[in-house]
């Protein structure tokens, strides 16, 4: 066996032998020194994330006003809402706005409906869009409520759509700025 064997075989014993001294039959006191770290808190005492972190919004416009899914897209991310998508509802003629929420808790909805001062919020969940809220604006959005009145309750629970596909895509592509 030449130096470069010995040398290997001594490393070897070595990491052994600081390993077997670093941990005992328990764990070690490497294990309970971490576990003593007060580093971080346990995972039941830390603040669970809000919904509110990140909301992603699709806004469609469904009234046919020139321009209107980019101005609310605008104002959407002012408010601090991720909007992932924007641009023409597969159909025009909606008078009123509509918020949909689509995936995960229902204040995500009611947080985008209050800053836009959208009174209706309907559940229509929709595990194929990657967005946790549609909006469908109407024609008279702008005109409908005062921005920052939260939905009532009664305004929160309804159900249905607006006919087959609504609020999907459809013919929606993304819009350069000043159109939608």
């Amino acid at each position: 066996m030449g130096w470069g064997g010995l040398l290997i075989l001594v490393l070897a014993g070595t990491g052994i032998w600081i390993g077997a001294t670093l941990v005992d039959e328990d764990g070690g006191d490497l294990f309970r020194s971490l576990d003593r770290s007060g580093g971080e808190a346990p995972l039941e005492e830390r603040p669970i994330p809000s919904y509110g972190a990140r909301i992603r919004v699709e806004v469609l416009n469904a009234g046919g006003v020139r321009g209107m899914a980019a101005e609310v897209r605008d104002e959407l991310r002012d408010e601090g809402f991720d909007v992932v998508h924007y641009g023409n509802a597969s159909t025009f003629g909606r008078e009123a706005s509509v918020v949909l929420h689509r995936s995960g808790e229902l204040g995500a909805a009611q947080a985008v409906a209050a800053a836009l001062g959208i009174r209706e919020v309907r559940s229509e969940p929709d595990s194929t869009l990657l967005v946790e809220v549609t909006v469908l604006l109407g024609s008279t959005w702008g005109q409908e409520a005062t921005a920052g009145e939260e939905p009532t309750e009664e305004e929160t629970d309804g159900e249905g759509g607006d006919g087959p596909g609504a609020g999907t895509p459809g013919s929606s592509n993304q819009q350069p700025e000043g159109k939608g």
